[in-house]
């Protein structure tokens, strides 16, 4: 059984296109995704030896079909024909460059998952400058740890978002789900740990965390 986070990704991926996960790791969304049925050419590209001769091995002993491993960075071996790409388990650094580097890729590519593990609030404007609109998305909390997972699909009539959509997710906002809920409180006490540490009550420090608290409690009420 595969994990909450990866489950989520898989179901964040409607169409049955040729799909691409980079950074696959051992592979197990792309041998999900056989399990539920889909067909389509599937790629797993990893750049590190060790996850690579895993995902191979994963991949063989499944027994399932049309699923090619690439030892690889990035999108450098991923061709025209993939027009689903994964790219999760990264920081949002490693994965604008993984994008930037091979931007030209886009014209083919349709559809985007993303789970970035840092700067998580760079992703939706990051993708919608390049043309891609939010499909879906959806926060999961698993092992200590809240995940931001966004959807987005190339759209030539992009919505316009406003500044709590792009950071939280409007699909997040309009359903404020537990896990959501959940994230918001664990960085609003953070935020009041760190306050109870500054000698200062006056500080600026301290003002600005005071009031992005009340911003944060405005968007769960």
């Amino acid at each position: 059984m595969i994990s909450k986070r990866l489950s989520a990704i898989v179901n964040l991926i409607k169409n049955d296109n040729n799909i691409a996960d980079i950074g696959s790791d051992h592979g197990y969304v792309l041998l999900e995704l056989r399990k539920k049925g889909f067909v389509s050419r599937l790629m797993g590209v990893e750049n590190k030896k060790n996850p690579f001769l895993h995902l191979k091995e994963n991949v063989a002993r499944s027994g399932y079909q049309n699923i090619e491993c690439a030892y690889s960075d990035g999108l450098n071996d991923v061709d025209n024909e993939f027009k689903t790409i994964v790219i999760a388990g990264m920081g949002f650094d490693i994965i604008k460059n993984i994008i930037l580097s091979n931007k030209e890729k886009l014209k083919y590519i349709n559809n985007i998952i993303i789970d970035s593990h840092t700067d998580k609030s760079k992703v939706r404007p990051f993708f919608i400058s390049l043309g891609y609109d939010i499909d879906d998305e959806v926060v999961i909390f698993e092992d200590d740890i809240y995940y931001d997972l966004v959807s987005f699909k190339k759209c030539n009539n992009i919505q316009k978002y406003t500044m709590e959509e792009l950071e939280f997710g409007k699909t997040n906002l309009l359903n404020k789900s537990n896990d959501f809920k959940n994230m918001i409180i664990d960085e609003i006490n953070k935020n009041i740990t760190i306050i109870q540490k500054i000698n200062d009550p006056s500080s600026l420090r301290v003002g600005e965390l005071n009031k992005r608290n009340d911003y944060l409690r405005g968007i769960i009420k």
